[in-house]
């Protein structure tokens, strides 16, 4: 039998453990705004979770820190694959510890409305080194996108995502649009092809 509810009157914990406690099969499907995300159950454990070009654990941490928008559990929709290998207390916990963590970044970083672009780094290129998350991340910077959308387009999870970002400002490969100006024709080109990138 499906059933449905706002996330005000229920949190997705609450419900992970009822469908837990239920041996519940079927799909949990979570709207926030425009965004949608989808916990899958076999028999009451949480075997598969997917939001925007996540899967599995990611995803399920992700979900779990809405805490405003709708949720609809369908039980004619059934897992077709497993992602997701620890249980749904280690999830809950994890995610909690997540959020925690997320609530130090977005003290720590500029507001998510902030724009970044490339600093001036002529002359160190040498020296920069990144691993391939971090490539994936400073490929999103283009003088336009903010710090909300580089996370919303980022194909890790919004922790590493602004983790990512709080090292490239720390090290100076990164400014807030608002600081030095990117780079013109006099300067030499920077931009995230201008190093050597590692095999993904």
């Amino acid at each position: 039998m499906a059933f449905d509810g706002d996330l005000k009157s229920f949190s997705l914990s609450d419900i992970l453990q009822m469908l837990q406690m239920g041996k519940r099969t079927g799909a949990l499907s979570i709207r926030h705004g425009e965004e949608i995300g989808t916990l899958y159950f076999r028999k009451g454990e949480l075997v598969h979770a997917t939001y925007k070009n996540l899967t599995g654990e990611e995803a399920a941490y992700s979900l779990l820190n809405w805490k405003t928008g709708r949720f609809r559990f369908d039980t004619t929709i059934y897992p077709t694959r497993r992602s997701i290998e620890i249980s749904a207390t280690n999830l809950i916990l994890e995610a909690a510890r997540r959020s925690d963590e997320l609530a130090d970044l977005q003290t720590d970083l500029p507001p998510p409305d902030t724009v970044l672009h490339f600093a001036n780094v002529a002359g160190k290129v040498d020296d920069i080194h990144l691993s391939a998350d971090e490539w994936k991340v400073l490929s999103l910077v283009d003088g336009r996108r903010s710090i909300a959308a580089i996370c919303a387009d980022s194909e890790i999870d919004e922790v590493s995502t602004l983790q990512i970002i709080e090292k490239l400002l720390g090290i100076g490969l990164l400014q807030q649009l608002g600081g030095d100006p990117p780079l013109g024709e006099d300067s030499p080109p920077t931009t995230s092809t201008d190093w050597e990138q590692p095999p993904l």
